[in-house]
This record gives structure tokens, sequence and C-alpha cells, in this order.
């Protein structure tokens, strides 16, 4: 079978994954964006593994569409980096199986705080589903590799998802181009819109 066979069968499942994932937005989805937008604080974003490096990427993309982020690692967390989490900040937590106990213990820690949590996860009665504050559902039927092991859907629909949020909550708080310069200066992208 060629190359692009394979390629194109994984990204039809991954088409089909994402087709679902919109097509099933429930009201979740604007509780997440009402409590971000009127957040004070930082979104802190955080996960291990795959899960981690989609929650790094969003944290970096919410950030620079103007709303303050980042990322911390859930082992670090444990370790002290909770410190660096303020009263007015929310936990934005990614894990497909929603059973991470790294992600789960930090998520306890910050709920004896009261701060706010959203968990995004593929498992709606999982512990981290049942802890957090809203849940966002990225559940797929399977992954797309030939193998159907390794995250390839699950990790689209997370960073489709929080594309769309950040993007949802940016468009809300009235971002514009020539903010999201000032944030962007660098690079053909910053200097593309210093020319606008």
């Amino acid at each position: 079978m060629s190359y692009s066979i394979i390629a194109k069968s994984l990204l039809e499942k991954e088409i089909e994954s994402l087709t679902t994932l919109m097509d099933n937005l429930e009201h979740s989805f604007d509780d997440a964006c009402q409590m971000i937008s009127d957040c004070k604080g930082k979104i802190i974003f955080t996960g291990l593994g795959k899960s981690g490096l989609v929650a790094k990427k969003c944290a970096a993309t919410f950030s620079s569409l103007g709303i303050p982020s980042f990322f911390i690692h859930s082992t670090e967390a444990l370790h002290g980096d909770l410190g660096m989490v303020s009263n007015d900040d929310i936990l934005f937590a990614f894990s497909y199986s929603g059973e991470t106990n790294e992600v789960v213990h930090m998520m306890s820690a910050l709920s004896q705080r009261n701060i706010p949590l959203i968990a995004m996860t593929g498992n709606m009665d999982s512990a981290m589903s049942q802890k957090c504050t809203i849940h966002l559902d990225i559940h797929v039927s399977e992954e797309a590799d030939h193998l159907k092991c390794a995250p390839t859907s699950s990790t689209t629909n997370m960073m489709a998802l929080g594309d769309a949020i950040s993007s949802a909550v940016s468009y809300n708080n009235q971002f514009t181009k020539n903010d999201f310069h000032q944030y962007h200066p660098g690079g053909n992208l910053g200097e593309h819109l210093e020319k606008q």
C-alpha cells in the first residue's frame, strides 16, 4: 500500500472526528469560554505526554490572542510549581483518558484553593471529569493510525477545540490585529503586520 493511501485514510478518520466534535459542541463549550473571558488572572494549562504537548501549544496560542496563559508540567506542579498559580487563575487540564494520576492530583490540590478547573478529556466518567468545574468532551471512536493506538484523532480534537476556544474568547474580547502585533512583533508574521 502506498504512503499516500495510508495518509489519506488517516486524514479521513481525523476529519471525521473533527466533524463529530463540531456537531456535538454543547453548552459546556460556551461555559468554558465565558469562564475564561471573565478570568482576572491567567489560564494555567497542564497535561502529560502528547496531551501535555497540545496543552503547551494551546497556552502559546491563547497568549498570542490576548488571553494571558502559561503551561505548567503536571509533575513539576506537585513539587513546588503550584506556587505559580494565583487565586485568580483557572486551571485548564488535558488528558484523553481523564485518569492521568499527576494531573488528577494537581486538580485535587488546586480545588482545595477553590481554583476553577476546566478538563478536556475523552471520558465523561473519568476522575478528571468528576473533579472539574467544566468538562469538555473530545471523545473519538478510534485513533487514526494503523494500530489505532497512537494519539492522533484525539490530539487533533484537543488542538482544534483549544483553538476554537481561544479564537472565540479573543473575538468576544474585541482583540484586534494591532493588539496581536503588539504581542507578536517578530518574525515574518510580525513584519507582515507592521506593513498593514
